[in-house]
């Protein structure tokens, strides 16, 4: 069963699973794993049950998607229990994705990317039902920037974000975070838009 669980390798400092066959990119596509994993990120160990009540779900329905995330090495069982009253945590490893080119490999990458986007919107929208409640409000942000850069340049910009919160990222992974401190959704997207169809030929004087 080892050999399902992706390659483990470190990135800006960090433990990152390397997710490259279709079975591991879609062993994670899932929104119920998704959720399931934040839950255990935030709240871990629990029960089967346990999350059943919080994700409004069946405890067998829980229990087969943590089992299924087991395989792959993305939950483990905590200490305590057996069955579905064996609690379940979550290891603290980041993830990061691609493919080979394959069709079936294309096809799982491309399904967990709507998984992630889906949920990245969907914690968007849960912070703005709280956000008036939050006496964090202040600190919080969103932002948009529209920048003109070379490719270069959005290479060093994705690194120095990386390189800004992998110290952050390894003290919680190894729960080491001060006292206080909360979880915060940090989503980065650095987009590339197409060129415009005009681009090519800008400035050309039809000489």
């Amino acid at each position: 069963m080892s050999d399902r669980r992706p390659e483990v390798r470190e990135e800006h400092g960090l433990p990152m699973r390397r997710l490259q066959r279709a079975d591991q990119l879609r062993a994670l596509a899932h929104p119920r794993r998704m959720e399931l994993m934040d839950l255990l990120v935030a709240e871990g160990p629990l029960t089967a049950s346990e999350c059943a009540v919080r994700l409004d779900d069946s405890a067998a329905s829980c229990s087969y998607h943590l089992r299924q995330l087991a395989r792959y090495g993305f939950v483990e069982e905590a200490e305590g229990g057996q069955g579905r009253n064996r609690p379940w945590q979550w290891v603290p490893l980041g993830n990061t994705f691609e493919s080979s080119g394959s069709p079936a490999e294309e096809a799982a990458a491309e399904a967990l990317r709507a998984v992630l986007d889906a949920r990245n919107v969907d914690l968007i929208r849960r912070y703005r039902g709280y956000e008036p409640r939050d006496p964090w409000r202040d600190q919080a942000m969103g932002s948009d920037w529209v920048i003109r850069m070379t490719r270069d340049e959005l290479a060093e910009i994705g690194d120095a974000i990386a390189a800004l919160l992998a110290p952050l990222q390894r003290r919680t992974y190894d729960g080491q975070a001060p006292e206080g401190a909360r979880l915060v959704d940090v989503l980065a997207y650095l987009l590339p838009r197409p060129d415009a169809p005009h681009a090519a030929t800008a400035g050309d004087d039809g000489a």
